[in-house]
């Protein structure tokens, strides 16, 4: 399988894996049963990444853990908040 950059969209096979149908019409109905944010593009619904992600609960790190860990010393460097 060739790998392309991911598009800031959904493709319409992540949709259907996503929302588990193919039609748009149950796609777009799946979404707003979720309250899902979604743009409408020749009648099929379109739907953000990074909105995707933040909607099934995949934030990034720095927003999970705000905070160094405690047991840290001040001077350890954190590692964790780079990318």
């Amino acid at each position: 399988m060739e790998h392309h950059m991911e598009s800031e969209i959904l493709s319409p096979a992540e949709l259907v894996e996503l929302t588990g149908y193919k039609a748009p019409a149950s796609q777009k109905q799946w979404l707003i049963d979720r309250q899902w944010v979604f743009e409408v593009s020749r009648k099929r619904p379109r739907v953000g990444r990074h909105y995707a992600r933040m909607k099934l609960g995949m934030v990034i790190p720095t927003y999970l853990n705000p905070t160094p860990t405690p047991t840290a010393p001040v001077w350890t460097p954190d590692f964790s908040r780079v990318n």
